[in-house]
This record gives C-alpha cells, sequence and structure tokens, in this order.
C-alpha cells in the first residue's frame, strides 16, 4: 500500500508540474520578442538617420548643379556682351545712309555753280567746309583734258593761287603757258607728277587776277611728249562766271577766319628733276611715290 501511494503521488505530481513546464516553455517566446523590439529601432534609427544625411546630399546636389547653369549664364553674358561693338558699327552705317545726299568726309561737293565755274567745297569733321573754285578743261572734241582749281590768298603780292592738272603725257621740260585774251602767256612749270596728272602751281598778283575778272577767257597751252614745240594743244578756259565764284569763295574765307596758304612763287625755269625727255615718264612716278 505504501508503493501504491508513492506511485500514485508520483503521478499526481507529474500531473500537477506538466503545466509549470509548459509555463516555463513559454517564457522563452516573450524573451524573443523581447529581443526583437530592441532590433526594430535599431532598423529604424538608421532609416531616420539616413533620411536627413540624404536630403543634405540632395540640397547640396542642387547647388552643384545649378553651378554650371550660373557658369552658363555667365558665358551667356558674355557672349551676348562681345556682339555690342558688332551692333554699334552697323548703326553708325544706318547714320551714314539715313542721309543718302549728304557728302561724307573727305569728299567734294558742289555749293554752287557761276556760269562755267564751279565752287566746290570738302566735308570736314569740324569746322567750316574749305571751298575753291573749279572748271574742267576739254578739247574741241569736248574730251577733258585738264582741270584747274583757284583759291583766294593773302601773301602780299600773289592774291590768287591755282592749281592746274595735266595728263600724265604732257612734256614737263616745256612746261605750260597761261594768257588772258590776247595777253601775252607767261609760262609756269610742272611741280610734280601724280597717277591723276602732272601737277602746276600758279600764283596769280593783283593785276593779274583783275585781268582775269574782265577777261572772256584764258588759254592754256600744253605741249604732248614727243610732239611738235610748234605745234602745242590750246584749251580755252572760260572766264564767265569767275568773278562772282571767285567772290563767293573769299567771303566764305574770311567768314571762316581761317589764314589762307601760302604759294611758293613758281620761276619760268623748268623742274630741275626733269633732265631730258626719254627720262621724263620714268622719273616722275618716282616724284609722286
Amino acid at each position: 500500500m505504501i508503493l501504491k501511494n508513492s506511485h500514485a503521488l508520483l503521478a499526481a505530481l507529474a500531473l500537477a508540474a506538466a503545466p509549470a513546464f509548459a509555463q516555463d516553455a513559454e517564457t522563452p517566446a516573450p524573451e524573443d520578442a523581447t529581443t526583437e523590439q530592441p532590433a526594430a529601432p535599431a532598423e529604424t534609427a538608421p532609416e531616420a538617420g539616413t533620411e536627413p544625411a540624404t536630403e543634405p546630399a540632395a540640397d547640396e546636389a542642387a547647388p552643384a548643379e545649378d553651378a554650371p547653369g550660373d557658369a552658363a549664364t555667365g558665358e551667356e553674358a558674355a557672349e551676348g556682351e562681345t556682339p555690342a561693338p558688332a551692333e554699334t558699327a552697323p548703326g553708325a552705317e544706318q547714320e551714314a545712309e539715313a542721309e543718302p545726299g549728304e557728302p561724307r568726309v573727305g569728299s567734294y561737293y558742289v555749293r554752287s555753280t557761276h556760269n562755267d565755274w564751279t565752287v566746290r567745297c570738302i566735308r570736314t569733321e569740324e569746322g567750316p567746309d574749305p571751298c575753291e573754285l573749279y572748271q574742267l578743261m576739254q578739247d574741241q572734241e569736248d574730251n577733258a583734258v585738264a582741270e584747274m582749281t583757284l583759291i583766294p590768298l593773302r601773301n602780299g603780292n600773289v592774291a590768287a593761287g591755282a592749281t592746274l592738272i595735266a595728263p600724265l603725257e604732257t612734256d614737263l621740260i616745256q612746261g605750260l603757258g597761261f594768257g588772258v585774251d590776247n595777253a601775252e602767256p607767261r609760262g609756269y612749270p610742272f611741280s610734280f607728277c601724280a597717277p591723276v596728272g602732272c601737277v602746276s602751281r600758279m600764283g596769280f598778283t593783283p593785276d593779274e587776277l583783275n585781268g582775269m575778272k574782265r577777261g572772256n577767257k584764258a588759254v592754256v597751252t600744253l605741249l604732248p611728249f614727243g610732239a611738235d614745240p610748234e605745234q602745242p594743244v590750246r584749251l580755252d578756259l572760260s572766264l564767265s562766271g569767275f568773278t562772282a565764284a571767285f567772290n563767293e569763295v573769299q567771303q566764305l574765307a574770311e567768314e571762316a577766319g581761317d589764314a589762307a596758304p601760302t604759294v611758293i612763287e613758281e620761276s619760268n625755269t623748268p623742274a630741275p628733276e626733269a633732265t631730258s625727255p626719254e627720262n621724263t615718264e620714268m622719273e616722275t612716278p618716282e616724284a609722286a611715290e
């Protein structure tokens, strides 16, 4: 009886202890849960840390992307500044072309005409435009042969100065002759030759100037190179309108108040650089240069 009771007691104890073991076995589950719970914050902590880290990175990347844009705008601004001079040049051309009838600086324009004489002036940037008398001389076939310009002077015995341009084929040693109406012609040498022709500078005394004002025409004699000296070319210089044109130019010069240029009186001797007819055409281009 004692053994039976012991076995029954052990069985009862085992049955009573079974729920306790079950409870002990189930208790580790909460421990696992507790171990898993800290893991969740560990995972979220990096996420929370990464989000602020990535946001500044994005913010930092944004300026990096803007920097090329700023550089591009700088380049565009630089490129926009360079065409500025190119824009002003067409503007200046447009202003120059705005008035087609207006003469350009350094070019001649006709101020007035008095019968066979023209008063022409040259356009300057500042100050009054200097003016002169002008006439183109033609031969009997109406071919332009020579031209003459004249200005008033205030140089003692020289009351007017003239420049005559003759063809390049002119005999330089012979020079030219100039006489009013039936007066005996006076000889003048050539000063130099240029691509436009051979130039002779003449000075007229007050008496000679008055003779031109009273005369009808002047006769200019030229000798072509190699021609017969007894058969020179005679060109008529009309004096119709000469007095009116001269008075106009003289008045313009007085109003301008500029000192009249000085003319060196030429002698009747030939130009010293011309030594022979053979060397005339060879030396004249060098003289022009």
